[in-house]
């Protein structure tokens, strides 16, 4: 192995890789006979570092103006080894090449124009030599354009081809890769067929069958025909029993359970990744008016939180280190990790059970929805001619689905022209056409939400609140912590107690009042206001900013002035806005569940449709829930605004 490499500029290696270059440059001088293939690639690595101005820092500006003088000579060595090669040469040093230094060789190989000499035949020889990685030719335009033909023809053989295209066009990567160059040559046609090569392989990667399942077909990338996607999951649904047999994976188990005998309204049992909640049916019984069967869903089964927020929506900060490094996904997919799966199916169970236990007292839930659009809203807000027709205890299943997903999107459109109109007018609604976006749909509420923006905003969050910063532990009482703003809650400092190599992030922190130093020199927060808005930001994605307490409001005011934050007013945040794209379409997401196109289009079917159909029903409630939780807050928050009763509002 050479002990010379050039991987970036922040590599935290290069200063032992320089001390080894200095050694060689003192060694070598101007008689060094460079011998082999590796060692003019070793010579370009070193040249990489001086290219990058990376350099020890007990160098001298002299000895610096000599070394890069000394390796640019050896460079023009380099230059003339590459312009020797050819094709009677070219596989034998292709085949002497060091492992790490193959990627380095293709890099010079284009420099210099080495292709120009080889013919089709000759460059076919090479890419089938034992060391050759398709990947890392890829990265060449001039090489692509040059040997498209070839390249062809290579993936068409090579199943495995297949996983590169996923990784160009759909694959999210946490890593930032060169990007692939394909050639010309390869058609749509070819690429299905790599991909139905690697679907029918003997050893395809299950999370590339996944990728390939959802893929948003493309004329510019892929186009995959829906027989090679029933393929796809045919293969995925195989080898997920090889690999997942019965009765193994993580036990995610939740439960709900409505007592006759319980006192509380709600109990709740946590216990590792189980989740059992005990729900009084005596409370529920005395407590069987319409508002309160709504509000139960906020304060007994937290379906938001005290800002309004949905809880089920997925949040990247729910996500280990793990499973946010680790997975393979699109990037064209809803983040799903454990934490939102299992919140998911707890909220299910909790519509599942809460509709069964009210239908047994006599309540449909239906009719509830019902009652709020029909009376409470007018009797409450004077919000006039809301209506909604949901599916009777007579209909199907399937019919309920069915009929369902118009009732929703009627009544959001209702609110969207009260919202304009200050009226519901029917005739003007059915004269209107337009798609519906829930994106798009307003608010009746100025400044509604806040979202975190720009590179400060980022950059101070992640040093704040990130397990990745190294913030969150200082070594010199081995106090270990979450975060940096677990810590600084916690233990006192000073900017000594640090480590040098953070005193640079922690003195931008300091600059930019995010931190203060008092008169001993430990380091506090300057505003905890203003930390805590952050924090919440970070975390949660979005603020309502009326429904947050007046001290945290002036704060997000003071992050506005530093550009830190933008409002937008809407009637669901970003993060509701995924997830109600995710539950009921794929424009957005590939891997969404598509309810309303499956009900509005090909009515589905599977072995136990009736169960199938029960669960979304379940599914298409919860989301009606939703909205009839929002269209009440924004309501509520446009009635207080309105008699300027701002503080009876909030919530600290």
């Amino acid at each position: 192995m050479r002990e010379i490499k050039f991987y970036s500029k922040n590599d935290l290696a290069s200063v032992p890789i320089l001390q080894k270059i200095e050694y060689i440059l003192k060694e070598s001088k101007e008689e060094k006979e460079l011998a082999s293939i590796n060692d003019m690639i070793e010579i370009y690595n070193i040249k990489q570092y001086f290219d990058h101005k990376l350099y020890l820092l007990s160098w001298t500006s002299d000895e610096i103006d000599k070394y890069e003088s000394q390796v640019e000579i050896y460079f023009k060595r380099v230059a003339r080894f590459f312009n020797s090669i050819n094709r009677g040469n070219l596989v034998d040093l292709f085949n002497e090449l060091d492992i790490e230094y193959i990627e380095d060789f293709w890099a010079l190989f284009d420099k210099f124009k080495v292709y120009e000499k080889i013919t089709d035949e000759e460059f076919k020889q090479l890419i089938h030599e034992k060391n050759f990685w398709l990947y890392q030719l890829l990265k060449y335009k001039n090489l692509g354009e040059r040997f498209g033909r070839v390249i062809k023809e290579y993936m068409l053989k090579d199943y495995s081809s297949a996983e590169l295209l996923l990784d160009a066009y759909e694959m999210q990567r946490t890593v930032e890769q060169g990007r692939f160059i394909f050639p010309k040559e390869l058609t749509n046609s070819d690429k299905e067929t790599i991909i139905l090569n690697y679907i029918n392989s003997e050893s395809p990667n299950l999370n590339y069958l996944r990728l390939i399942v959802n893929i948003q077909s493309n004329k510019d990338k892929i186009l995959l025909s829906p027989k090679t996607l029933l393929n796809a999951k045919k293969r995925a649904e195989e080898e997920e029993r090889k690999l997942f047999p019965e009765d193994s994976g993580i036990l995610l188990e939740s439960s709900v359970v409505f007592s006759k005998n319980q006192e509380e309204a709600v109990i709740t049992n946590v216990e590792g990744m189980s989740i059992k909640v005990t729900y009084s049916t005596k409370w529920l019984e005395e407590n069987i008016g319409n508002e309160t069967l709504l509000n139960n869903f906020i304060y007994l089964f937290e379906f938001v939180d005290n800002q309004m927020r949905c809880n089920f929506v997925s949040k990247p900060s729910q996500m280990g280190v793990m499973e946010r490094i680790a997975s393979s996904r699109s990037r064209n997919a809803y983040l799903t990790g454990i934490s939102f799966k299992q919140m998911n199916m707890f909220s299910l169970i909790q519509m599942y059970g809460y509709y069964n236990e009210l239908f047994s007292l006599g309540v449909r839930l239906e009719s509830v929805i019902e009652w709020f659009f029909k009376e409470y809203l007018s009797n409450e807000f004077q919000a006039l001619n809301f209506d909604i027709n949901m599916p009777s205890t007579n209909s199907t299943l399937l019919e309920k689905c069915t009929n369902i997903m118009p009732a929703v999107e009627s009544v959001l459109k209702q609110f969207s022209l009260f919202v304009q109109e200050g009226i519901v007018d029917f005739e003007l609604l059915e004269i209107r056409s337009e798609h519906l976006s829930y994106s798009n749909i307003p608010s009746l509420v100025n400044k509604k939400y806040v979202y975190g923006v720009g590179e400060e905003f980022n950059y101070a969050t992640f040093l704040f609140f990130s397990d990745q910063s190294g913030l969150g532990y200082n070594k010199k009482n081995q106090s270990s912590y979450e975060n940096y703003f677990e810590l600084l809650r916690n233990e006192s400092y000073k900017l000594s107690d640090y480590p040098e190599y953070f005193h640079q992030e922690i003195e931008w922190l300091l600059e930019r009042n995010y931190l203060k130093s008092d008169s001993e020199g430990y380091i506090t927060i300057e505003d905890d206001a203003l930390i805590l808005v952050m924090r919440d930001l970070y975390f949660n994605q979005v603020i309502n900013y009326w429904r947050s307490s007046k001290t945290k409001r002036n704060a997000i005011d003071k992050l506005e002035t530093k550009k830190a934050i933008v409002f937008e007013s809407s009637l669901f945040s970003k993060p509701e806005q995924d997830y109600i794209n995710y539950t009921l379409n794929k424009s957005q997401f590939n891997n969404g569940w598509d309810l309303r196109n499956r009900y509005s289009h090909t009515q589905p079917k599977s072995k136990n449709s009736d169960k199938m159909h029960e669960q979304n029903y379940m599914i298409f409630l919860r989301l009606l829930v939703l909205f009839v939780i929002k269209i009440n807050d924004d309501f509520c928050i446009s009635d207080s605004i309105s008699k300027r009763e701002f503080e009876n509002i909030t919530i600290s």
